[in-house]
């Protein structure tokens, strides 16, 4: 099972882009909006991927936050949607905007997105609010504080795993830090001081 991938973007196209990766060459489809954070990088990125394995298919999906992709992964799970749709999904509304409008049952919302009715609008909140709920509260809180900056939390993450650290351990040190306002230099010191403890 691939968790990620690291490399050089070598083609980008409007829902694939190649990523080199120990001279090897992967397609891999991403959503609008990863691709235009890609499209920024010269750059080795880092890509987290969902494998979908099929009998006469193993297609990729990269995502640029491993929060796009634990929802992506939520998403395909509702019966009626698969990985297209979960795309189409990305594609319109951002990680946040998805969560909000299952916790506020805007079923609305949910059918602007090319492909899905009422009806199966109604089936992704109604399956997936409780979880959502669960696993996104404390993004919840600090999205209603306007507190979050969800670049310079990633990019502290990753700084720390660069010095040793799980991600699990940088992940939970980076969010004990308190204050969202601060740049990722910031947010790598208070969470060194708390790893350090």
């Amino acid at each position: 099972m691939i968790t990620y991938l690291k490399g050089m973007i070598t083609e980008m196209g409007e829902n694939t882009v190649v990523l080199e990766a120990y001279g090897i060459g992967y397609e891999i489809f991403c959503s609008t909006r990863t691709i235009g954070e890609l499209s920024n990088h010269t750059d080795t990125i880092k890509l987290y991927i969902h494998e979908n394995i099929k009998e006469d298919s193993h297609d990729l999906y990269g995502f640029y936050h491993s929060e796009d992709r634990e929802l992506f992964k939520k998403l395909i799970s509702v019966s009626g949607i698969g990985p297209k749709g979960g795309m189409q999904i990305l594609n319109l509304y951002s990680v946040q905007e998805i969560i909000e409008i299952i916790m506020e049952q805007d079923s609305k919302a949910l059918s602007k997105v090319s492909g899905i009715g009422p009806k199966t609008a109604q089936r992704i909140i109604l399956e997936l609010k409780d979880s959502i709920s669960k696993l996104y509260v404390p993004d919840l809180s600090l999205l209603q504080n306007g507190l979050k900056d969800t670049e310079s939390k990633h990019e502290a993450i990753e700084a720390l795993e660069a010095l040793g650290y799980s991600n699990q351990e940088a992940k939970k040190a980076v969010e004990a830090v308190d204050d969202y306002h601060s740049n990722s230099e910031t947010l790598i010191r208070k969470a060194l001081s708390i790893l350090a403890m």
